[in-house]
């Protein structure tokens, strides 16, 4: 039973089980979620407020579009407000 071929099967067994739990493809926790792409759909957020709507514009304006397809705007229908303070779009 103390042979060497046994004693080196185990061992390499033992090294490949320990070797396969340290790359598990477990998420990070911390990792932030990846933002949603702004120009595939106006979100929710946009059509809830006016801030979200000012804050889905300045998004708008800080990605690259001259490659993309338009945003299908058809469908939706911006908050209006009487009482918000007007807000710049940089």
């Amino acid at each position: 039973m103390n042979n060497p071929r046994h004693l080196l099967i185990t061992l390499a067994l033992a090294g490949a089980a320990t070797l396969g739990g340290c790359f598990g493809g477990g998420g990070d926790s911390d990792t932030p979620a990846p933002m949603a792409d702004p120009l595939a759909a106006v979100p929710d957020t946009a059509t809830q407020s006016v801030a979200g709507t000012v804050d889905y514009l300045a998004e708008l304006g800080r990605q690259p579009s001259e490659t993309r397809e338009a945003v299908d705007v058809t469908a939706v229908v911006l908050p209006v407000t009487d009482t918000d303070e007007p807000r710049a779009v940089d």
